[in-house]
């Protein structure tokens, strides 16, 4: 539960920062006729400002929820290692811890930041499942990546490719 409202937080500071940043951009590209301070009293002042509110705070608590994916498909760490590593450079990440029975991941670069430092994919293993679980943008793309490329890896050695 902690996470989880430490992730709404930060989501929600994050969308006020890109709100202000637009707000600032469009009051000094030079078109504008209101000034700085009409506008966030507009944004106050009227049933769509406090909607934009509202929107805010329900998308930036609902956020961790929805953002945040677990997938999971047949196969064995410790057998299709290759394949994992193959599939985390593929999808921009790098192995920053590791057991016999969980693989932990982080992106690269500055994909880290848009993602606010919540980047961490981990992969476990659960009876003869792997289970792939994170951020869904970065969980999903890697589960997928990773099954279709252990999937290939099984079809090459039965001979049928």
């Amino acid at each position: 539960m902690k996470k989880y409202l430490l992730r709404s937080v930060k989501y929600f500071i994050t969308l006020i920062v890109l709100y202000v940043a637009l707000m600032a951009l469009m009051h000094y590209s030079e078109h504008s006729v209101v000034t700085f301070a009409q506008r966030w009293e507009l944004l106050f002042s009227t049933w769509r400002g406090w909607g934009m509110v509202v929107a805010t705070i329900v998308l930036a608590a609902t956020y961790p929820y929805f953002g945040f994916a677990k997938r999971a498909f047949t196969g064995n760490i410790a057998t299709d290692r290759e394949e994992f590593t193959m599939a985390a450079e593929v999808s921009g990440l790098q192995l920053v811890r590791e057991s016999e029975t969980e693989l932990v991941y982080r992106a690269k670069g500055l994909r880290r930041l848009t993602s606010l430092y919540e980047d961490e994919v981990t992969v476990r293993q659960n009876g003869s499942q792997i289970e792939v679980q994170g951020l869904r943008s970065i969980a999903v793309r890697l589960a997928f990546d990773a099954e279709r490329f252990i999937t290939n890896k099984h079809r090459r050695e039965a001979g049928e490719i």
